[in-house]
């Protein structure tokens, strides 16, 4: 989101790829629609388990809030395991911290299994309530990955 002061600091980038010379990650327009999603989810950093919880989650990323300090600097890669509420289906991948501010942790998804991905894509197409706009978003996933 775009303000008169910049990007909203508590969205994360969910842009995998370099940006172009004078753009960082967090200045670059998203390619991604993000849906509001609060659930339980975890973040393992090494053999260390915090219980934290889903704010957002876009095809590409995530926003996790955690009230203890977890021990990660941009650029490490932790294990997200996202819990999908009144069932026993998780979703799990490897993120990339994109940034942190407070107790708000963005991620980039850089490693899924495929039942984990075809999850994401369902409950994406449920939020959002067209599927064409997940197939867009996907095939531009697809195009850039």
């Amino acid at each position: 989101m775009l303000d008169e002061q910049g990007p909203d600091p508590l969205l994360p980038k969910i842009q995998p790829l370099l940006p172009e010379k004078g753009r960082s990650r967090m200045t670059e327009q998203r390619n991604y629609r993000r849906i509001n999603f609060q659930t339980e989810a975890d973040i393992a950093v090494g053999a260390n388990r915090y219980d934290c919880e889903l704010v957002d989650l876009a095809l590409q990323g995530a926003l996790f809030k955690s009230e203890a300090g977890l021990p990660v600097g941009v650029g490490d890669r932790c294990n997200l395991t996202i819990s999908l509420p009144a069932s026993d289906l998780t979703m799990e991948f490897t993120g990339e911290l994109i940034h942190q501010r407070g107790h708000f942790y963005g991620f980039i998804f850089v490693a899924e299994d495929v039942v984990t991905m075809a999850h994401l894509r369902r409950l994406l197409e449920l939020n959002f309530g067209d599927g064409d706009e997940v197939d867009r978003e996907f095939h531009h996933w697809l195009k850039r990955s």
